[in-house]
């Protein structure tokens, strides 16, 4: 089976009529991407598909318990005008009898008069077909039953509900009915159990028959109340997920206009006062240096200079003090010479000799203009004090950029941050929504609670019936037709119960080996599960780990507790043993990275030969859109404007 074609005129949130083409372009590219944020349509687009195959007898979540004419009024788009109604046309390809046929399938209501009206059209190779029409719910049972419907169209919300192995009992047990066919060995007990109560009442007198008549009266009467109780429950639901939307918009609401940033207003005031706080205490640092030394690194070519010449002072101090020494010194050596009787030349050569060291020593006497008595303070002043000065400064003017940089950021953060008065009425929106999700949550408690208690009722009711009858059955039973006839009943029921159980076993061998394949293509750890086995009393799932050992569902991640859902839809769905489409509403719901990655490997492209998701863009991103791209065929995206949507082509970064 492909589906080929799905049209929606003012259903739900589409307004007008939009069309996408299913149709995949070859059996390499299986996959077709539906992009759109939530509120969009996406979950409209599922449930289309259903209800054009199913009509009243569709399994949503959306219809709950509530009644099929309630649903149909609640899916006309608002902002189209009542009176033309609704409809969906869903194009498909199907094999019958081994020959290939395209149907065409029209489902369309609107108002008449306090009432709705529904009319079916269906057509076979562009043919309107009266008979199909007329017989369509029977038909569609032949190739896409509506028992195993959910195993090829559900959401990430049954993903979550499987990966609860306590809760996926009911599921896996409706699935498994519906593919053993043990729904019809159900109908026939149930058809028997009328058969055995009209042989029993037809032996009552009629005081005992008057008795039974108000024990049935009871029964009847706390199935009604139970039944109102559970629609009541319904109710509740629907007003408690509508109540979960409203707050999850107002949450919305609130952080578009900044409620997220006004929440840190005091991080960012506190973050904005270190800053400006850091940045003064450098700025008085900066002063208090300033009145110091600081001004001088002004002057320091000229320190410099001033340094050399006191250096040449202090040395021509030093030389001129040395000249009068020397002319002492040579004047007692020119004396000790003359004593020594020594040779005149000699003598002569010497005075030359020293007369020119004292000449030259006292030709390179320096003017003294600066008048410091030694060239030390300078040389301490340029050498030591004032660089270290100039590096303190460097720092602190560096300290006091970023400081000042910080300061401005903080500042802009601040500017930011819309002010409390003007977050006002979207704040109060939101706490509205957040009281009345609450109170919604406790109504649906309360409901909850009285639905159990009429349950209870009812079934007391029923074993107080089925308990006064079996006991007038055995005390008055006196016709031998009708006693044969109670009995054969009985034990046509025993053998069909017996029946249930050996062909459920027979079956559940080969579901599990197909779940166990499926579970070990997923995960990330191939060994960490080795088998997997169905109850077929209780349909609970067991698992034994790579120790051989039982392995409990807890001891798995909330991932792997979600891949083990996947393989289990996986794995019922590949035992039907038909190709039908796979159509799957918010595909990855809250999964992390790499397990996102193994549905995105090694299930979406080999789910079906068909293959539709609904998606936003957290969920499918750029990344897994990538990896998905070998085998996307189509791309859509849903845009909602102006209170409706439209499908245009292309994924979120992608433009037709």
């Amino acid at each position: 089976m492909i589906l080929n074609r799905l049209t929606l005129s003012n259903v739900g949130t589409f307004g007008g009529r939009q069309t996408l083409d299913l149709t995949p372009p070859d059996r390499n590219h299986p996959i077709l991407l539906i992009g759109g944020l939530n509120g969009a349509g996406k979950t409209t687009l599922l449930e289309a598909i259903q209800l054009a195959l199913y009509g009243p007898l569709m399994r949503t979540h959306a219809r709950g318990k509530g009644s099929y004419e309630r649903y149909l009024r609640g899916l006309v788009h608002r902002h189209s005008d009542p009176a033309k109604g609704a409809a969906i046309e869903l194009e498909f390809t199907a094999f019958q009898a081994g020959e290939e046929h395209r149907y065409w399938i029209r489902r369309s209501w609107k108002p008449a008069g306090a009432s709705l009206r529904e009319i079916l059209l269906v057509s076979v190779d562009g043919r309107h077909d009266p008979v199909l029409t007329d017989n369509w719910q029977e038909y569609v049972e032949t190739f896409l039953p509506r028992g195993i419907a959910g195993l090829f169209f559900f959401d990430g919300e049954q993903i979550e509900a499987l990966a609860d192995l306590d809760r996926s009992r009911e599921v896996l047990r409706s699935a498994l009915d519906a593919l053993l066919g043990m729904d019809l060995v159900t109908r026939l007990t149930a058809d028997l159990t009328v058969l055995r109560k009209r042989h029993q009442t037809e032996q009552l007198s009629s005081a005992d028959q008057d008795a039974l008549t108000q024990l049935e009266a009871a029964l009847h009467a706390a199935r009604g109340a139970e039944e109102a109780a559970l629609h009541t429950v319904a109710d509740a639901r629907t007003n408690a997920a509508r109540t979960d939307e409203a707050l999850r918009h107002a949450d919305d609401a609130y952080r578009d206009a900044g409620g997220h940033l006004a929440d840190r207003r005091e991080d960012a005031e506190r973050v904005a006062d270190d800053a400006k706080s850091t940045k003064r205490g450098i700025e008085d640092n900066l002063r208090t240096i300033a009145a110091g030394e600081a001004p001088l690194l002004l002057a320091l070519p000229l320190l410099e200079g001033l340094l050399t010449q006191a250096q040449k002072e202090e040395n021509s101090a030093r030389d001129s003090l040395l000249v009068d020494v020397l002319d002492d010194r040579d004047t007692d050596v020119l004396r000790w010479l003359k004593e020594s009787k020594a040779d005149p030349a000699v003598i002569a050569t010497v005075r030359g000799k020293l007369d020119a060291d004292r000449s030259g020593r006292a030709s390179a006497a320096v003017v003294n203009i600066t008048g410091l008595p030694s060239a030390a303070p300078v040389s301490l002043l340029t050498s030591h004090l004032l660089p270290g000065t100039g590096d303190t400064i460097a720092a602190l003017l560096t300290a006091h950029a970023a400081a000042t940089d910080a300061a401005d950021e903080a500042d802009r953060v601040l500017a930011s941050i819309p002010h409390t008065d003007a977050l006002a009425p979207v704040a109060a929106a939101r706490d509205a929504a957040a009281d009345a999700r609450t109170l919604a949550q406790a109504a649906l408690t309360v409901t909850e609670d009285a639905a159990e208690k009429a349950k209870g009722n009812r079934e007391r009711a029923a074993a107080a019936y089925e308990k006064s009858m079996e006991r007038l059955t055995q005390a008055d039973l006196a016709a031998a037709d009708d006693r044969r006839v109670v009995e054969h009943v009985s034990k046509a029921q025993d053998t069909l119960a017996r029946l249930r159980v050996a062909a459920t076993r027979r079956q559940l061998a080969r579901i599990a080996d197909l779940v166990l394949e499926a579970l070990q293509m997923l995960l990330r750890k191939d060994r960490l599960i080795t088998g997997v086995s169905i109850d077929s009393e209780t349909t609970s799932v067991e698992l034994v780990g790579s120790d051989s050992l039982p392995l409990s569902a807890g001891d798995l991640s909330a991932g792997e507790r979600q891949l083990l859902a996947v393989a289990l839809l996986w794995g019922l769905a590949r035992a039907a043993g038909q190709p039908l489409p796979v159509v799957i509403d918010t595909p990855l719901g809250r999964l992390d990275r790499s397990h996102r990655d193994r549905l995105l490997d090694r299930y979406f492209p080999h789910a079906s030969h068909q293959v539709i998701l609904l998606s936003t863009d957290t969920e499918i991103d750029q990344p897994s859109r990538q990896a998905l791209n070998p085998f996307i065929g189509r791309e859509y995206r849903l845009e909602f404007e102006d209170g409706a949507t439209t499908i245009v082509a292309g994924y979120f970064w992608e433009r037709a």
